[in-house]
């Protein structure tokens, strides 16, 4: 039991070894879709993926602590960066382009 204890990973969210736990794969899947967001050329679908991800990662606590079971922290997280990478990507980002070529959009 004492050793188990002294095999957790170092990698946690938390003070408390009994607290929330996110592994660092958590964390890896988070930058490459930001990463993959900041290949499409537009600060509004970087951002987007951002805050979608953060959102994701509150929702996902908000829930933890409501059932206080295990919660995989990526599904959440990761659907919403997806939504609004392709979102903003797709519709929003050609929509500003579009205003600025026709300047009414400063």
């Amino acid at each position: 039991e004492r050793e188990r204890e002294q095999l957790t990973p170092p990698f946690f969210f938390g003070g408390a070894a009994s607290g929330v736990k996110l592994g660092l794969g958590d964390f890896i899947f988070y930058s490459v879709l930001v990463g993959k967001a900041a290949t499409a050329d537009s600060w509004g679908t970087i951002f987007a993926s951002y805050v979608a991800i953060l959102v994701g990662l509150a929702c996902t606590l908000l829930i933890l602590s409501i059932i206080k079971r295990a919660l995989p922290a990526l599904p959440i997280s990761i659907f919403f960066g997806l939504i609004f990478y392709f979102t903003t990507s797709e519709s929003v980002s050609p929509m500003l382009e579009q205003l600025a070529v026709y300047q009414l959009y400063y």
